[in-house]
Order: C-alpha cells, then structure tokens, then sequence
C-alpha cells in the first residue's frame, strides 16, 4: 500500500484514531518520526486520498472505521494509549444503555446542551463513544434483519428501546431550554 510522507493508510488509521482516545500529538509524532508540519501535511494529504480511495471501494471506510476504533497498527502496535475495543465497550454494555446515551445527547444538543459533554457524563470522548457506535450500528444492522423471522418481535423491542430513551430525554428537557441569544442585546 502506498506511503504519504512515510505513512501508510493504516497508520493514518491509528494515528487519527489513537489522537481521538487521547493520544497526545507530541507522543503521535514521535512514535511517527515527524516534524509537525509534516504530520499536518500527511493528515490532509491522507484525508484527500481516503476520499478517493473510499470513492473506488467502500471497504476503505469499513478498515478506517476498524483500526480508528482498535488503533494498534504499524508502528503503534503496542505503543497505542487507546484502550481495547473490549475495555471500551463494557462502558456501554448492552443495547439499551447505548440508546440511553445516543438519546441522551441527541435530545440535550436539541436544547442547547454540548452533545460532547453528555457523552462525557458517561466517562467517554468521542473516540471511544465512536468504537461504541460502530459496535452498536452492527449490532443493530443485525437485530433489523428484515430475512430473519421474528424480525417483527425485534423490531418492535428497537422501537420501544428508542421510545423509552426519547420520552425520558425530552422529558427531562421540556423545561430546560437554554438560549444562547438570551444574554445579547441589539
């Protein structure tokens, strides 16, 4: 696979995935070899040519995705900070506490709220809530299987799984609207 100033589409992959779990950049540099301008270089170059590799086969995304959320590859194979997806996913370990967190922030953004300091709230960032969607939007992909035969029964328990979280959320909001203009004066 080809090199953008030394470095391979799969460690750009962990690069930006172990930055995400909160890899300090100097560390990065150092376990890449790179002067900063030339990692902010690489990342735009890699940024650009992901988009284009993802253009011709999508699986590109699928291996992105993969090694951002599992970020142990190339160089940063045994060097990666980030915690394991395992380690990450009993945080959130079942269905219905993630609805409960994606709910969660999706309503408060709705009212105003930081969606990244609710994902916090659960003692997450937006690297490890990442591997946790990933997992989750699988799992899910299965339990809405439409060929399988209780298909019904599952999609019924999905709705009442996001139903319940929804309600609970907008409930708690109803009276919490906060305005960011409230204090601003023409």
């Amino acid at each position: 696979m080809e090199k953008i100033n030394g470095v391979s589409f799969e460690e750009y992959a962990a690069a930006s995935g172990n930055l995400a779990q909160g890899m300090p950049e100097e560390k990065l540099l150092q376990i890449l070899g790179l002067e900063k301008p030339v990692w902010d270089e690489t990342m735009n170059a890699w940024g650009v040519r992901l988009g284009e590799l993802m253009t011709e086969d999508m699986n590109y995304a699928t291996k992105f995705g993969e090694l951002f959320a599992n970020p142990s590859a190339g160089r940063f194979a045994g060097q990666s900070t980030a915690q394991t997806a395992d380690d990450i996913l009993a945080l959130v370990p079942d269905f219905d506490t993630y609805q409960k967190i994606f709910w969660h922030q999706s309503i408060a953004a709705g009212y105003g709220v930081d969606p990244a300091g609710v994902i916090e709230g659960y003692g997450l960032d937006l690297g490890k809530w990442g591997t946790i969607g990933m997992h989750y939007s699988a799992e899910q992909h299965k339990l809405l299987d439409h060929t399988q035969p209780d298909y019904a029964q599952r999609f019924q328990e999905f709705t009442d799984v996001q139903d319940k979280w929804r309600n609970h959320f907008e409930a708690y909001y109803q009276d919490k609207k906060v305005d960011l203009g409230d204090d601003i004066n023409f």
